[in-house]
């Protein structure tokens, strides 16, 4: 702890700069614990409890989840029974809920899921699973009516020298894993792009009952948190080093069911501000997952409203069309789920 208290704060695009090195574990306390996929995996234990980063297909751990699968593979067909509770965001990727789920190594899955495999095993009563809202996720774990989370696997764009975790593509759960672990492993990944460093606003001011206060959110642009997550470094177990990229749907042409779709929602926004119950700039907007959400954001691309603004889930590639347009003039959200091209 003595040599991490007295890391110097510094931001990860100076020091990759001045220093011209590829790493981007910049805490000297956190580099002594940077290994291997499989050696971090091997730090796992049959039963655990693992809270999982990653909101649909952004952000989620790359190279443990699937070294975690070799190793269970390996022990079922050894006769010894492995399998851990997985706790994520939401959905994640292939490399995460397929690979687990795949090798029989998933006892129970929270809060949503899409994969294929999963949700094959699910309906077969093979494998236990809690829909559960989103939004109750980190509350339920708080008050431990899930159980004791063991480990969280994280995935981050880098660590400073002061320790200070920069988020990835997206935060979902991420804050309460951090905080509720025994045990973390983070992964570092350099594919994401250091300039998502400051775009974060992670709120640390949540109670609990009876000292909870209003979280005080008025607008989508206000910022009443850190740009950084933070984590205690003595329960960082292990750091692994990754290169990969997110893996998120590319989005189809509206076709002409969308356009219609998209066309009913205007014109009700429309006829709702010309009775007077919707301002002019309507109220923030929250878009959902999918073509059809992505229709009405081009629609209101080429809609009459000016100055829109967005609290939603994710953001898609239509929401960054508006964006850039001048339309939209803030959008906050939790990942983004954009396609490659958007991403670049």
């Amino acid at each position: 702890m003595e040599e991490f208290q007295h890391c110097r704060s510094s931001t990860l695009n100076g020091v990759m700069q001045n220093m011209n090195t590829p790493s981007r574990v910049l805490c000297k306390a956190l580099q002594g614990r940077i290994m291997t996929a499989d050696q971090a995996a091997a730090l796992i234990s049959s039963g655990d409890n693992v809270g999982m980063s990653g909101f649909t297909g952004s952000g989620y751990p790359k190279e443990v989840p699937a070294a975690l699968a070799r190793r269970i593979e390996e022990a079922n067909s050894n006769g010894q029974k492995f399998r851990i509770g997985v706790w994520t965001g939401a959905s994640t990727a292939p490399e995460l809920d397929g690979a687990l789920a795949k090798v029989d190594g998933v006892e129970m899955r929270l809060p949503y899921q899409s994969d294929p495999v999963c949700r094959n095993r699910i309906n077969a009563g093979e494998m236990e699973y809690i829909d559960i809202h989103l939004s109750h996720v980190a509350q339920f774990v708080w008050f431990g009516f899930l159980g004791k989370l063991n480990i969280a696997v994280v995935e981050v764009a880098g660590i400073l020298e002061d320790g200070r975790l920069i988020p990835s593509t997206s935060v979902g759960n991420n804050k309460t894993w951090l905080d509720q672990a025994d045990k973390v492993i983070l992964e570092v990944n350099s594919w994401q792009d250091s300039r998502l460093e400051g775009m974060h606003d992670i709120y640390y001011g949540t109670s609990l009952p009876p000292n909870r206060l209003p979280i005080p959110l008025v607008h989508p642009h206000d910022r009443i948190g850190d740009p950084y997550l933070h984590c205690d470094p003595d329960k960082v177990i292990a750091v692994v080093e990754t290169h990969s990229p997110d893996r998120n749907s590319g989005f189809s042409e509206p076709d002409d069911n969308s356009r219609l779709i998209a066309g009913h929602i205007l014109e009700f926004f429309e006829h709702e501000v010309k009775r007077g119950r919707l301002p002019r700039n309507l109220l923030p907007l929250q878009s959902g997952v999918g073509n059809i959400a992505n229709a009405v954001m081009a629609g209101l691309n080429h809609g009459p409203f000016e100055n829109l603004t967005a609290y939603t889930e994710v953001l898609q590639d239509g929401m960054l069309d508006l964006i850039h347009s001048g339309k939209l003039t803030f959008a906050s959200a939790t990942a983004f789920s954009l396609s490659n091209s958007a991403l670049e």
